[in-house]
């Protein structure tokens, strides 16, 4: 979606999707009251992202910054938006022990290396 503010697009996140489906779910309720839809329009909340142990990004629209701070940060925000106290701590239980550890918890598919047999005929 091309709007003035972002002339490019809108980001491809999660978030100006879950944006557009509040925003669609409003509109359809308003069209069945007979009412008249509202514009949508994007609010930038900024961007998170780890990227390294001890290492990330933080990308709000009035703040940037990096390192062992924006981790935390990130860590914090993550931690928040989880539903329930349970998930909340068994989520950081297991951040600690993967830290403490050093286990890298890479959740990659991967299928047994396979090499093909030349039949002769």
């Amino acid at each position: 979606m091309i709007t003035d503010s972002f002339p490019k697009g809108l980001p491809m996140m999660a978030k100006p999707a879950i944006q557009q489906g509040d925003q669609l779910g409003d509109n359809i309720l308003r069209l069945l009251e007979g009412m008249p839809m509202k514009p949508f329009l994007y609010k930038d909340k900024g961007a998170m992202a780890t990227i390294g142990r001890n290492k990330a990004v933080v990308d709000l629209p009035r703040f940037k910054f990096q390192g062992v701070f924006a981790w935390y940060v990130w860590m914090f925000v993550h931690l928040f938006f989880l539903i329930g106290f349970r998930n909340r701590m068994v989520v950081f239980i297991n951040w600690v022990y993967n830290y403490i550890r050093f286990d890298r918890e890479a959740r990659l598919i991967i299928r047994p290396f396979e090499t093909r047999q030349k039949t002769k005929v």
